[in-house]
């Protein structure tokens, strides 16, 4: 065997037993492995590792980036205390940044961060970029990221000084290389809430798809919140923006076109919107009705369009009425950016004036800025009163222009008027602003200005102004004045503001008093120093001189006021003041001493205001910021002080002192200690004292006794906590003394005791026959009331109120009761009132808790007129606000009042709802089958002109938030319903009328400011009509300004159920009236379009003889003006036709009508017939009336009805009727006449009555101008007739009144004969004897005449009996002597020789008769003088002319039919005179 081949191979197998190398290689390649891995990961999870990356990465950026407060892990969860990003141009600062991610994600779903949240960022603008924007390459990440929940507390970005706060930013965020998409994003902005979402592309070019909305964070209550809702879409290279908007009534809609990288953004724009009231959004601007449209477009060559155009209709007026004066603003815009055209401006303020403008920019190639640019306003005529009421009526003309040139923009103002005059030259260079020129001139008024302005660095500023002979009165209603004054100021804005000002006043007037003074002063935001000021009017002075504001500063002040007249003319007295002002601007004080003589301002008081006042102490500004409140200490005395000059209805003249301290604010509190000594009242003596603590919650250490007469009001104790006691008293057995406006007696004691929440009470009163504030008269008044306190629920409550006759006014309650009874927790209250109209009773049961008050309404009933009853009781609570207790019941927070059915007489009304929460209202309900007899009783004028079986139902839903919920005026929504639900209505009294209505309804609803009223009316007599309005309320309310919107139309077969409306008995129309109108404009001066048509119309009036038939009616309406197209009506005989038009516009200012008429019978009864033919022209301006015109009679028959009928007494009063209606005390000025007519009596005038009948004929021109009195010029002839007197037909041969000024004064030429009979000689046996009248209407002169001549006697006998003297018996004599009586002491008018010696004489009677007895002639004539000492007792002398018999007689009515009379004299006697009447 050869060995080396064993061992050869031997060594070639296999050793069992040798282990494997490469396991282990590899576990220790994978172990090292890990734990590298491993220790990197450990390493990077470290939070040092983070605060080193986070450092090394803030390193990188070259300082721009600083992180404080790094911590957490780069696996999980990090928080950075502070971020900080600076750059030339921005600094952004994010703080408490937490950040929470998924690393293990990283691969399979990109970065994933589950939550990203930061208290805040602040990103500041430190200077703008110059460098363009560039359009981004691409916009897509690396690899997805997504931040499922992006949080930031408060945002807030500063430019230039400017801070705005973006509040709650929410949103979620994912983006991948093909978008970026944002979700569920919202945030709470100055404006409003913002929700939005949307993606954008993440590559070109970078499409975009989102939408947001903006939503007035907090409406106001019951109203819509504001929205703005937006879609963006296009792509970054063109993007496309739409918008629409609400707010209130207001709409708009906008589309925009944007190129965001281009070097001008804006490729196009329009905008559209309507109903834009500027006062809805903030109470302070003026109310309008803006409708806009602004329009713009730049195309790729640079070309430039556009327009805007702005209307307004709302209502019109001036600023101070709060309304907008610009009716309407527009311009257009064309050209290209290198030359820019702007033209046809136009802003018209209606009745103010108007501006035109035009203008335009050429910038070159190169050249930087705007370039050249002008632009130019002009006016022709411009009213500065149309803007603002209390300016001065202008006509001012002129040009405002606008240039620049280079670097430098100019303002030129030049505007006059007729001594009127504004010249102005500004400048704005190298941030400077300069005024040059301002000056404002009037007469020989004048104010310059001038001065300066640095827009940079610490914003320095100066001015200078001066004023020579400057009075306000020739600019507008302001005070006369007189003023010539310099004042200098010079300052900086920044970094915090700061002044130096000073004023000299030199020899003017104000007032009508002289004014100088002069001072300085240096101010900045936290001191004012170095004051030193002197003010002089008339004789009163103020003097000011010290510091104020910082450590150790007095600021004395001292008022000298002796001529207080100067200030105001109803003031009169003296005032001398003087203290010493201290603090800081947040917390002022100052001490004062106040010394005051004869103060008042009631002129009628004037005489007797010598009091005097001395008062010290101090005053301060304490609290917090928004809870500030006013203390003050005060002491002092008085001497003769008279309340009535200061307006009080109680005179007197009080002494003595008084020590008062307290502070304002909700948590009030007084102390007060008042002491009363010698003093007098409405002349009655006045002493006594009063002293108390008070506040919110509590009265303590009250000490009160003043008495004034017999009279006596004391208390005394406290009030609030639970052991405390106030015990009053009232003892007035004279309430006379307090003067003519109090009587009777007065008298009542009681305590009060418990606390505000619950109080306790005993009190008795009692009182007869008194007259409070002289309207209030109660015959008797008796109370007692009894709460307990200390049982909480269980706390005893009883009163008993009994009222007598009671009287104000109209008003007048025979009766009145009130009585509770029970406890505080349980108790009943009923109440009871009789009156002539009424007879109602009231019964409600429930309790209260705390600030509560809870139970039933168990009756309501009325027995009375208006006779109504409670169907079932009705639960009832009331609430107080939260601590208020009892006394918060007065002014409840809440009230619940639901489910109440009040049956009437016929019908029912039931209230589903009635709420009060807060400051909101609330009530829903309906009212079913009213009779309007039922209504009739509430309105006279339903009652006497409607009646029938109409039955009406109505529905109502109100919402009414009061100005306290509104932070404004009030506001209502809702609606209410009226409608028929059968039965039909008489109209008129006198001709009633069935209207056969088959539909009424009446709706009115209420919804967002803007209230709509609809009406329909249909029936058989009334044809159809229906109204549909809407109109905007103003400050919670319906005014005359409030804007307008309306459509009516009317087709009425007849229109005689109109003619009882018309408020004239017996008055008839007829015929058939259409109509059809839209309006617009505001209440108070609509602008109505339309026509109105009528056909066959009659008016027909009885009683005074007027019957117009065939009438027809063409008219239109155009805005302000009715267009009378054709009115014509035919009489019995003859026709009639009127055109024009009437101008409504501010109420009636224009007129034109004109009248014509062809042998017209105007008036047609037996008695009172008039034919006429002619025409006249109404005229009406701003001004005047003006009537001119020819009227002609043609024929005519007047006949006065027969004197002597008997007629009321002008105070009788007819029950039923109603009395005469007082003249309203505020009566406006009559608009005055102007009339120039001319008037012809033709040939056909008869006249007839007061013993006239005869033919007239004549022409008169009549003249009237304003309110002066008519000017008549012409003559008036009676042609034939006859005149009746003494029994006797007198001829009347010449009649004249000619006229030559005075209408109430014609010269007379008049000749009446009693003619003998034809034939007869007329001799000294046979007279021919008339009365012959010449003279003036207001001074006749009368005497007799005849033919031949005899002595007045015989021709006073021949006129009335028709013989002489010769042969007259003694009941002739009787006549002879009444005709004479007749003849010397005339009748009517101002009466004759008689009445007017009786009137100054101060006697009722004084004349001439025949005494009783056989005795005739001038001895049986007795003088006799007569005086009514009273309604029933008349006094009267007789004496006899010839004879010394003389009675003296004392006629009494006892009552109205007997009467006693007493005579003594000649003859004594005692006669007893009883009268019968027969009615």
């Amino acid at each position: 065997m050869d060995t080396n081949d064993t061992n050869q191979a031997a060594a070639n197998q296999p050793d069992p037993h040798k282990p494997r190398k490469w396991p282990r290689r590899v576990a220790i390649g994978v172990v090292v492995t890990g734990a590298v891995i491993g220790g990197t990961l450990w390493y990077l999870g470290r939070e040092t590792t983070l605060q080193m990356i986070a450092q090394k990465v803030a390193s990188s950026t070259g300082g721009k980036l600083t992180l404080t407060g790094v911590s957490g892990s780069l696996y999980g969860k990090m928080h950075i205390e502070r971020l900080v990003w600076r750059t030339d141009e921005q600094l952004v600062i994010a703080n408490k940044i937490d950040l929470n991610w998924s690393p293990a994600q990283i691969v399979s779903r990109g970065i994933l961060v589950d939550t990203l949240h930061a208290a805040n960022l602040r990103v500041e603008t430190l200077k703008e970029s110059t460098e363009p924007s560039t359009m981004p390459v691409k916009l897509a990440p690396p690899f997805t990221v997504s931040i499922d929940d992006a949080r930031l507390n408060r945002a807030t970005f500063v430019s230039k000084g400017a801070e705005t706060h973006i509040d709650n930013i929410r949103l979620r965020l994912e983006g991948n290389k093909a978008r970026w998409q944002v979700a569920d994003a919202a945030a709470v902005t100055p404006w409003g809430d913002v929700a939005a979402a949307g993606t954008i592309g993440a590559q070109r070019p970078f499409k975009i798809d989102a939408s947001a909305s903006l939503s007035q964070s907090q409406a106001k209550a019951g109203a819509s919140a504001a929205q703005l809702r937006m879609k963006v879409g296009g792509d970054l290279e063109a993007t496309l923006l739409d918008a629409t908007g609400q707010a209130g009534r207001a709409v708009g809609d906008a589309h925009f076109e944007l190129s965001p990288y281009a070097p001008i953004p804006l490729r196009s724009l329009r905008i559209n919107g309507r109903n834009v009231d500027p006062g809805f959004f903030n109470p302070a601007l003026p109310t309008a009705d803006l409708t806009f449209a602004v329009a713009g477009k730049l195309d790729d060559k640079r070309g430039i369009s556009g327009s805007v155009n702005i209307t307004n209709d709302g209502p019109e007026g001036t600023i101070d009425q709060q309304r907008l004066p610009l009716r309407l603003m527009r311009g257009q815009l064309g050209g290209s950016l290198d030359a820019l055209q702007v033209s046809d401006v136009l802003l018209d303020f209606g009745g103010a004036g108007r501006f035109t403008g035009t203008g335009g920019v050429q910038r070159g190639k190169d050249e930087e800025g705007v370039g050249t640019a002008r632009f130019t306003l002009h006016t022709d005529r411009f009213d500065l009163k149309q803007v603002h009421g209390s300016m001065k009526t202008t006509a001012i003309r002129g040009d405002i222009q606008v240039t620049n040139a280079g670097k430098t923009q100019t303002l030129r103002a030049n505007l006059a008027d007729q001594g009127l005059a504004l010249a102005a030259l500004a400048t704005l260079e190298n941030n400077v602003v300069t005024l040059r020129e301002g000056r404002l001139s009037a007469g020989s008024s004048r104010v310059d200005v001038a001065g300066s302005m640095n827009l940079l660095k610490e914003k320095e500023f100066k001015a200078s102004a001066s004023a020579s002979r400057f009075n306000p009165v020739a600019f507008g209603d302001y005070p006369q004045a007189d003023i010539n004054a310099t004042v200098n100021v010079a300052g900086a804005l920044a970094p915090a503001w700061r002044v130096d000002a000073g004023f000299d006043i030199r020899r003017s007037r104000l007032f009508d008093q002289a004014l100088t003074g002069k001072g300085k002063l240096h101010a900045d935001a936290k001191r004012i120093s170095g004051i030193d000021a002197d003010l002089a009017l008339g004789q009163n002075t103020v003097a000011i001189n010290g510091a104020f504001g910082g450590s150790g500063d007095k600021l004395q002040w001292k008022l000298d006021g002796r001529q207080l007249s100067a200030v105001r003319k109803d003031l009169y007295g003296a005032v001398l003041a003087s203290g010493v002002a201290t603090g800081t601007m947040a917390a002022p004080r100052t001490t004062f001493d106040l010394n005051a003589n004869g103060l008042g301002w009631v002129a009628a008081q004037r005489k007797s205001a010598n009091g005097a006042l001395r008062a010290s102490g101090e005053a301060w500004l304490a609290g917090t910021e928004g809870a500030r409140f006013v203390e003050a200490k005060v002491k002092g005395t008085a001497q003769g002080f008279n309340p009535a000059a200061f307006g009080s209805p109680l005179a007197g003249k009080i002494n003595g002192s008084f020590d008062a301290s307290g502070r304002s604010g909700a948590d009030w509190r007084g102390a007060v200690d008042l002491r009363v000594q010698d003093s007098t009242l409405s002349n009655s003596p006045l002493w006594g004292h009063a002293r108390l603590t008070a506040d919110r919650r509590h009265v303590s250490n009250a000490d009160v006794d003043l008495h004034v007469g017999a009279n006596v009001v004391a208390a005394k104790g406290s009030f609030g906590l639970g052991t405390d006691q106030l015990s009053w008293r009232i003892d007035a057995p004279q309430l006379a003394a307090l003067g003519p406006d109090y009587a009777g007696v007065l008298r009542g004691q009681g305590t009060l005791s418990g606390t505000m929440d619950t109080p306790s009470l005993t009190a008795v009163l009692e009182g007869q026959n008194l007259r409070l504030l002289g309207t209030h008269n109660i015959r008797s008044l008796r109370a007692s009331a009894n709460l307990g306190a200390g049982r909480g629920a269980r706390d005893a409550l009883s009163s008993d109120i009994q009222l007598l006759d009671y009287v104000n006014g109209e008003t007048r309650v025979a009766s009145a009761s009130l009585k509770t009874e029970g406890t505080r927790g349980a108790h009943l209250l009923r109440a009871a009132a009789v009156g002539e109209a009424f007879d109602a009773n009231l019964e409600v049961r429930g309790g209260w808790a705390g600030d509560t008050w809870s139970g039933t309404l168990a009756a309501l009933q009325n027995r009375g007129r208006y006779a109504l009853a409670l169907q079932a009781p009705v639960p009832l609570r009331i609430s107080g606000a939260p601590g208020s207790g009892v006394m918060g019941l007065t002014k409840p927070e809440r009230i619940a009042f639901n489910g109440a059915v009040i049956k009437l007489a016929q019908g029912s009304i039931t209230v589903d709802s009635l709420t009060k929460n807060g400051p909101r209202w609330n009530s829903r309900g309906h009212a079913d089958n009213v009779p309007l007899t039922y209504l009739a009783q509430f309105s006279p004028a339903i009652r006497e002109n409607a009646r029938g079986d109409l039955t009406l139902g109505a529905q109502w839903a109100l919402d009414l938030r009061t100005a306290t919920a509104t932070g404004g005026a009030p506001a209502l929504d809702g609606n209410v319903h009226v409608f028929r639900e059968k039965g039909d209505m008489i109209a008129g009294g006198d001709s009633p009328v069935p209207l056969g209505l088959r539909q009424f309804d009446a709706r009115a609803d209420v919804q967002g400011g803007a209230l709509r009223v609809r009406v329909l009316l249909d029936g058989a007599r009334t044809g159809s009509a229906n109204l549909d309005a809407t109109a905007q309320l103003l400050q919670g309310r319906l005014d005359r300004d409030s804007p307008l919107r309306m459509t009516a139309k009317a087709d009425m077969a007849s229109i005689a159920w109109l003619a009882s409306f018309a408020g004239q008995p017996g008055l008839e129309l007829d015929g058939a009236l259409r109509l059809a109108l839209t309006g617009a404009g505001t209440i108070g001066t609509p602008r109505l379009d339309g026509n109105v048509s009528g056909d066959k119309l009659a008016v027909r009036w009885a009683e005074q003889g007027v019957r117009l038939q065939n009438g027809e009616l063409r008219a239109s309406l155009a805005g302000d003006e009715l267009q009378l197209q054709r009115l014509t009506f035919q009489g019995r005989q003859g026709t009639a036709s009127a055109q024009g038009f009437l101008r409504f516009s501010s109420g009636l200012a224009a007129a034109n009508l004109k009248v014509t008429a062809d042998k017209l019978e105007v008036l047609s009864r037996p008695d009172r017939t008039v034919v006429v033919s002619g025409n006249a022209e109404l005229l009406r301006d701003a001004t005047q009336f003006t009537l001119e015109g020819n009227v002609r009679a043609d024929r005519a028959l007047i006949e006065f009805a027969p004197q002597g009928r008997p007629t009321m007494s002008d105070d009788v009063i007819v029950l039923g009727r109603g009395g005469a209606k007082p003249a309203p005390s505020n009566k406006q000025a009559e608009m005055p006449l102007s009339i120039n007519l001319r008037a012809d009596l033709g040939d056909e005038f008869r006249l007839r009555g007061l013993g006239i009948d005869a033919t007239l004929a004549g022409n008169v021109r009549v003249r009237k101008v304003g309110a002066a009195a008519p000017r008549i010029n012409g003559a008036i002839r009676a042609v034939d007739g006859e005149y009746a007197a003494y029994g006797q037909k007198l001829s009347i041969e010449r009649a004249v009144m000619t006229f030559s000024g005075a209408y109430d004064n014609p010269s007379l030429d008049i000749l009446a004969v009693r003619k003998r009979p034809e034939g007869e000689q007329l001799t000294q046996t046979n007279v021919e004897a008339g009365v012959q009248v010449r003279g003036t209407a207001q001074s006749p002169d009368a005497r007799l005449v005849s033919t031949p001549n005899v002595p007045d006697s015989e021709k006073l006998s021949w006129l009335v009996l028709g013989h002489g003297m010769e042969g007259t018996s003694g009941n002739e004599k009787d006549v002879l002597a009444a005709a004479a009586g007749a003849l010397l002491g005339g009748k009517g008018g101002t009466g004759g020789f008689q009445q007017k010696l009786a009137s100054s004489l101060g006697v009722d009677e004084l004349g001439l008769k025949q005494a009783n007895g056989t005795a005739t002639g001038l001895e049986s004539t007795v003088v006799t003088v007569g005086k009514r000492i009273s309604s029933r007792a008349y006094l009267s002398f007789e004496q006899g002319a010839t004879t010394a018999s003389s009675l003296v007689r004392l006629r009494y009515k006892l009552n109205p039919k007997i009467t006693l009379q007493f005579q003594t004299g000649t003859n004594t006697a005692l006669d007893v005179l009883y009268s019968w009447a027969f009615d």
